[in-house]
């Protein structure tokens, strides 16, 4: 296969080379064996050990390496090595692709390429490159092709030509070599030809690269161009010197013009050279041009105040000198437009012109007159706040004024000792006291305060000092805000008293109120509930009396001790009521509605087993209870007694009670699936003593009516929901102190 690719005219007219897409040579010819000193005919292909790469037949020696002939080939430019061979022959090598592989031509060049340069021309200091008149590249000493290789190493290659390059006719190079071609004359310019790297400790910082470069022309006999020689030299450092010096210079002008005060510079003679913008806007005056220049020496107003001395002295003794200076510019409208007296910082140095050496005196103006009027006042303001704080330290207030974020600026003696020591500006208030920190009522009310923009005032207690103070807290122009404070302690403890006094006549009326209730409402079930038992009992005794038959009069006596039982119970039951809401200030504790609930649930062991209730409980959002334990577990137990009693026959009785928090309040329901009540008709009776609304003979109606009082006795309510056949919903709202 190799030797149908290499036929006809390549095999044995053309030296050539038969080269894979990795550059491993696949076939090479005999002419080209015998320049390359290699076998001829087929290598092994790629991956065996005796491959033969280009590289190291051709690359090494002409110092181009595959990837970069094949970058040219694939640029569209000439794909061409040079190399020096063992025959003393010059060989040009010129890539060209063929189907999947590449073929390496040679060509003889040896009579195409100038003379050996003498070894001099290759240890000059400079580049030195040869160019056939048409721009093609014949040569480079050894230093130019260094500068080609940080720039581009194919302007040194073989076929390469300089004016068809786009780059070299932007920087100007192309140009040099027109002008020389057009009069045949030398020409010189300084180029930019590109950038380059350069590592300075540690850092890759990017530079630019200018070369000066001097193209000249070398003719023949009848004076036609047969070669173009370029010399060319890196100036980088010496024009990054001078532009950096040009730039230092403008950067001081700028400075110089653009300071905050005024510059002005006068030659040895006391003549102005120069004045900054910030003079010019503080002179307001705008020189015309044939006017006289200002000399200090002669000027009247400069003598007027001394101003020619302070020149002299500068001048004469070569020293700095800085002075302030009070002129009356109202005096003088030739200079200036000021017209009003000001304050002057001079500053005067002498300098050394660097391009003639004579001695120049520089002058920096700093206008401080507003500086000045800012001193004056300043001391003004505090003699002010002085005899102000004197005034504060005489009151019988506390007094302070500190920043929002509490740092302390002034604190008068009344202040200090509340605080239990001496404190010094600059120092936090919350560092003064720890105990105002940012969780105590104070901080919080103090930060509210400082949200407004009026005055604001709050009173504080501190437990640790066992005091409750007064705060007036005032917004002030300038950001910062004083604080008043004041001992309430004493009119406090006297509210307090006088509070606990209103408190106990409050709860003595209650009670005496209560009292009278419990009166009336013992009066009402009194008269009610045991007028008929003992008009039976009277009628009893009459008929017992008026009975003749001894059996008639046993009868008589067994119903009399019935209705007596029934009297007894009843006086029992109003002795209960009215100790109930006669211990109003029942011990109270915190109790656990489950454990309580439990506590029950064992005392009714028998009777909910019996019944079978479901007993179903949600104490999640309120836990537990203060309440006195006696009327909890009362309470309790009712409700469950009620739901067994009042129960139906077709389901499973059940009972769910449900606590939770309201509006400040403790919540229990207790939801029944029982009998019900119809509410329309004995909504109002429901709660009353010994009332019952069901044929149940273990009622006698008075467990609800405990309850109510017990609820109520506390300061709660206890309402219900009821439908007939569809259960009862007690609700029961207990107070929290």
């Amino acid at each position: 296969m190799m030797n149908a690719i290499m036929s006809n005219a390549l095999t044995g007219v053309i030296p050539a080379l038969l080269l894979d897409l990795h550059g491993n040579l696949l076939y090479a010819n005999q002419q080209a064996s015998g320049w390359l000193q290699i076998p001829e005919g087929e290598f092994h292909p790629a991956g065996n050990i005796t491959t033969v790469h280009f590289n190291d037949v051709i690359g090494r020696n002409a110092g181009v390496y595959w990837p970069m002939l094949c970058h040219l080939l694939n640029m569209g430019r000439p794909a061409c090595v040079e190399m020096y061979c063992h025959t003393r022959q010059w060989i040009q090598w010129k890539l060209s692709p063929a189907g999947d592989h590449f073929l390496l031509s040679g060509t003889d060049i040896t009579g195409r390429r100038p003379a050996e340069p003498a070894s001099v021309l290759h240890a000059m200091p400079f580049g030195l490159q040869h160019f056939a008149p048409d721009g093609t590249h014949r040569g480079a000493n050894e230093l130019q092709q260094q500068i080609w290789e940080g720039i581009d190493p194919v302007l040194c290659m073989p076929g390469y030509n300089l004016f068809e390059e786009p780059v070299f006719q932007e920087t100007g190079l192309a140009d040099l070599f027109i002008a020389v071609q057009s009069n045949g004359e030398p020409a010189t310019g300084e180029i930019l030809l590109g950038y380059r790297e350069q590592a300075i400790n540690g850092v890759i910082r990017i530079l630019p690269a200018y070369y000066e470069a001097t193209v000249f022309a070398v003719a023949d006999h009848q004076g036609n161009i047969i070669e173009l020689v370029m010399l060319m030299s890196d100036i980088t450092e010496k024009q990054l010197s001078l532009m950096q010096l040009q730039k230092s210079a403008r950067l001081l002008d700028l400075i110089i013009e653009h300071l905050p005060i005024g510059y002005i510079q006068f030659d040895h003679f006391g003549f102005i050279r120069r004045i900054n913008q910030t003079q010019r806007a503080f002179f307001q005056y705008e020189y015309e041009e044939g006017e006289t220049p200002f000399n200090i020496m002669n000027d009247p107003f400069a003598r007027l105040y001394g101003l020619d001395e302070l020149f002299i002295h500068v001048m004469v003794h070569n020293k700095m000198l800085r002075v302030e200076k009070q002129l009356d510019f109202s005096k003088d409208s030739r200079w200036t437009a000021q017209n009003k007296e000001v304050w002057l910082d001079l500053t005067l140095f002498p300098l050394r012109d660097p391009v003639d050496q004579e001695q120049i005196v520089v002058a920096l103006v700093n206008d401080i007159t507003d500086r000045k009027l800012e001193r004056q006042m300043r001391n003004l303001l505090q003699r002010n706040t002085e005899q102000l704080h004197l005034f504060f330290d005489a009151v019988d207030m506390g007094y302070a004024t500190m920043e929002r974020d509490g740092t302390l600026s002034f604190v008068n003696t009344k202040a200090e000792e509340m605080a239990g020591r001496q404190v010094s500006p600059g120092e936090n208030l919350f560092n003064v006291l720890p105990e105002l920190g940012h969780l105590s009522p104070f901080r919080t009310r103090f930060s509210a305060a400082l949200t407004g923009t009026v005055s604001q005032s709050f009173s504080s207690y501190f437990p640790r000092r066992y005091k409750w103070y007064e705060f007036l807290i005032t917004h002030m122009s300038d950001g910062t805000v004083s604080v008043f404070i004041r001992d309430i302690s004493d009119s406090r403890n006297m509210q307090k008293d006088l509070f606990r006094a209103n408190k106990q006549l409050s709860k003595l009326n209650r009670s005496l109120v209560n009292q009278n209730q419990q009166l009336e409402d013992f009066a009402h079930i009194t008269s009610h509930n045991l007028r008929a038992p003992i008009a039976n009992l009277k009628a009893l005794m009459q008929m017992h009396n008026d009975s003749v038959l001894q059996h008639e009069k046993e009868q008589y006596l067994s119903l009399l001790q019935e209705v007596i039982f029934k009297i007894d119970e009843t006086l029992n039951d109003l002795v209960d009521v009215v100790q109930i809401r006669k211990d109003v200030d029942m011990e109270r504790e915190e109790l656990i509605f489950a454990e309580r609930l439990q506590h029950v649930k064992d005392v009714l062991f028998a009777d909910i087993e019996k019944s079978g209730i479901q007993l179903t409980t949600n104490f999640e959002h309120a836990p537990s209870l203060e309440f006195p334990r006696l009327y909890l577990d009362s309470i309790l137990q009712n409700l469950i007694t009620n739901a067994i009693r009042y129960r139906t026959l077709e389901h499973r009785p059940r009972l769910h009670l449900r606590s939770w928090r309201e509006n400040g309040h403790t919540m229990l329901t207790a939801e029944d699936n029982g009998l019900g009540i119809d509410m329309e008709r004995f909504g109002h009776k429901l709660f009353g003593f010994r009332k019952t609304f069901h044929k149940n003979k273990d009622a006698k109606g008075i467990g609800l009516f405990i309850t109510k009082t017990q609820v109520e006795a506390m300061g709660g309510s206890i309402r219900a929901e009821s439908t007939p056949g569809r259960g009862t919903k007690f609700i029961i709202t207990f107070k929290t102190d």
